[in-house]
């Protein structure tokens, strides 16, 4: 089956639409904005890495291509105090295990991994423009694979 990289990230917004108690937010759709009083929340984005040709098919349009994409999951957290980042990343991981050695008709996801960060005025996401200083945050970052023929 041949899948553009559109209808991968549609399979993998699918697979995170329920199972997940906090907001996200995905890179490109409309800005988040924050509320008044701080609250958990996940800014995903989907990066396409490229393909790399696998197997050829008998002609001009019908190779394979695989692509490796990455999904980025940045977690923010209020602190809670005496947890540290515990909570932060219990958040992250949630997506992480969503994700973890899931595999549809259109997408296999492989590692998910969380990795934590610390204050979110450390890091920038592409595309998100909110302050995060108070803010803790980890990272879900989960390795996709995705096939085309062309």
């Amino acid at each position: 089956m041949s899948v553009t990289a559109g209808e991968a990230l549609a399979a993998v917004k699918s697979r995170l639409s329920s199972g997940i108690s906090i907001t996200l937010y995905w890179h490109g759709d409309d800005p988040p904005r924050l509320p008044d009083e701080p609250s958990k929340f996940a800014y995903l984005v989907f990066n396409n890495e490229g393909s790399r040709l696998v197997s050829f098919g008998g002609g001009a349009g019908s190779n394979r291509y695989r692509n490796r994409a990455t999904l980025e999951a940045y977690v923010f957290s209020p602190p809670t105090g005496a947890d540290g980042m515990k909570p932060v990343m219990d958040d992250a991981e949630t997506i992480a295990a969503r994700l973890r050695s899931f595999r549809n008709a259109t997408i296999s996801c492989y590692s998910a991994d969380v990795i934590p960060v610390g204050p979110g005025a450390t890091i920038a996401p592409p595309g998100f423009s909110n302050e995060v200083n108070n803010y803790l945050c980890a990272i879900a970052e989960v390795q996709i694979e995705f096939d085309q023929i062309g």
